[in-house]
């Protein structure tokens, strides 16, 4: 038995047969054609992500660089031109010593190689002199990262200026001390250390007292004493408009140090207020002459005086 002829096949079976055909060959070439495309969008990509890095970096107000392992920039934008007084031509490709002053240079030179020494990242301040010979205070912070598939490594950093907070510091610093000195007066003015009779001291203290000008009055009278080989120091109390009650405590252990230099302390026009916070801190002041007035101390002591010379 004769087998049957396969069955006829039409002409739309045939064009699709060869249109599959041909799709197969040309695989290869979509495939390609593809790949350009997406590579092209990438690099496209890489090219607008670095003109928006680079218009950042020149817009910022620091200093933004970048270094290869020779120290000649890859990267410095306008501030760094401006540090420089450079044009770009001028600086990229171009090392520290070729576009600084040699000491600005040399520091520079100098932090770079810390950082290579110790890796990680730096920061520090640095003190260079800058075009027009003018000394800058830079604070600058920098690290090394990996340059492709080179091994090299490139240092990226920024630096800021900041000679104008350095000048300010400074001022705010001068202003202290030049404060600092005039509250010394000032604490010395209002509890002047006189020498009203001979080896008799008397401190006249004004104004309301409190534990830190207590201390402050104690440490200079003590030394007064010292040096002038005082025999009576008189604390004068009249003129005082308010006291915390530690500060009584305070002039009490300040009559026993006087005693201790071989001298007598005498308190006089002690106000109602001070007694009465000195009876509220139960102090003793059995051994401590106090007197209503200077004026009854100053007698005070010339009659100890002449009981002396008598004797």
């Amino acid at each position: 038995m004769r087998e049957a002829p396969p069955p006829a096949r039409s002409i739309q079976d045939e064009l699709e047969e060869l249109g599959e055909e041909l799709r197969q060959k040309a695989l290869p070439g979509e495939r390609l054609i593809e790949t350009h495309r997406r590579l092209a969008e990438e690099s496209q990509e890489r090219r607008r992500r670095g003109d928006l890095l680079e218009r950042i970096a020149e817009c910022l107000p620091i200093n933004i660089f970048a270094k290869d392992s020779e120290h000649r920039y890859l990267l410095a934008n306008k501030n760094v031109r401006k540090l420089a007084g450079r044009e770009s031509d001028q600086v990229i490709g171009k090392t520290d010593f070729d576009i600084l002053p040699a000491p600005a240079a040399r520091a520079i030179r100098a932090s770079d190689e810390r950082l290579r020494a110790r890796g990680g990242m730096l920061v520090e301040d640095l003190v260079i002199e800058s075009a027009g010979s003018q000394k800058r205070h830079i604070h600058i912070g920098k690290t090394l990262v990996p340059a492709g598939e080179t091994g090299q490594e490139v240092l990226i950093g920024f630096s800021i200026d900041i000679t104008e907070l350095k000048r300010i510091e400074q001022e705010l610093r001068d202003k202290l001390a030049l404060i600092e000195q005039q509250q010394a007066t000032i604490r010395a003015l209002s509890a002047p250390i006189i020498e009203v009779w001979d080896r008799v001291l008397t401190v006249p203290i004004l104004g309301a007292v409190d534990s830190a000008r207590a201390g402050a009055v104690m440490e200079a009278l003590l030394a007064e004493v010292s040096r002038r080989g005082a025999r009576f120091a008189i604390l004068d109390l009249t003129g005082v408009e308010a006291m915390e009650a530690g500060t009584a405590a305070h002039l009490v252990k300040l009559v026993q140090a006087i005693r201790l230099l071989g001298a007598e302390g005498i308190i006089t026009g002690v106000p109602s207020s001070s007694a009465k916070a000195m009876v509220a801190l139960g102090l003793d002041l059995g051994s401590v002459t106090t007197l209503a007035s200077l004026r009854e101390g100053l007698w005070y002591c010339m009659k100890q005086v002449r009981a002396g010379a008598a004797t």
